[in-house]
């Protein structure tokens, strides 16, 4: 059975390949988001690159932040946030993702809430729900559960990212200039 499948994959000219990302050559990997300010550059690693996938391994240590992104194609994603869990996404092409909001929710609300309420013509129903919510944030069983949702988890993160031809990313982030990347991108 198993020379059976070794002479299948011989004849659709494939070759079976078992790569570690982290030893890949020197050419195969870079950094993203060197150009931000602060702590937000990731780890890539280009695991394999052929006419149909292109698969990247990214390293993401903690306090780091991604870059919101497209992708012509889509993107099918693996994140190793547990190694018991991993969790698998699929971001339709064209779908903005990636990044983490610069400010902590709960300041977020508060500046919105803020917001609402110092308006030239807030409507008495926007101003109540203002000041429930408002209200709520101060519980501070609910303060800590927004928090933890958008604290980065202190340990590395491992994501893979698979991408299909045409392989082109845009980058939508307000921090870096609009660009779109034909193949791998790096900073």
């Amino acid at each position: 059975m198993e020379t059976d499948l070794a002479e299948r994959l011989k004849q659709a000219q494939w070759t079976p390949a078992q790569i570690k990302a982290f030893s890949v050559p020197e050419s195969q990997h870079g950094w993203r988001g060197l150009g931000l300010p602060g702590n937000q550059k990731r780890k890539v690693y280009t695991v394999l690159h052929n006419e149909q996938v292109l698969v990247t391994a990214l390293l993401m240590l903690p306090g780091e932040r991604g870059v919101t992104h497209s992708h012509e194609s889509g993107e099918l994603s693996v994140h190793f946030d547990d190694p018991m869990a991993p969790t698998v996404s699929w971001h339709p092409p064209g779908e903005i993702h990636g990044g983490r909001a610069g400010a902590p929710l709960a300041s977020q609300l508060s500046d919105l809430l803020a917001a609402v309420k110092n308006g030239p013509s807030t409507p008495a129903d926007v101003l109540g729900l203002a000041k429930q919510l408002s209200q709520l944030l101060q519980v501070p069983q609910l303060q800590e559960w927004v928090q933890a949702l958008v604290t980065p988890d202190p340990r590395p993160r491992v994501l893979i990212d698979i991408l299909f031809p045409p392989f082109k990313t845009t980058i939508e982030d307000p921090r870096y200039p609009k660009k779109t990347v034909a193949g791998q991108w790096y900073d």
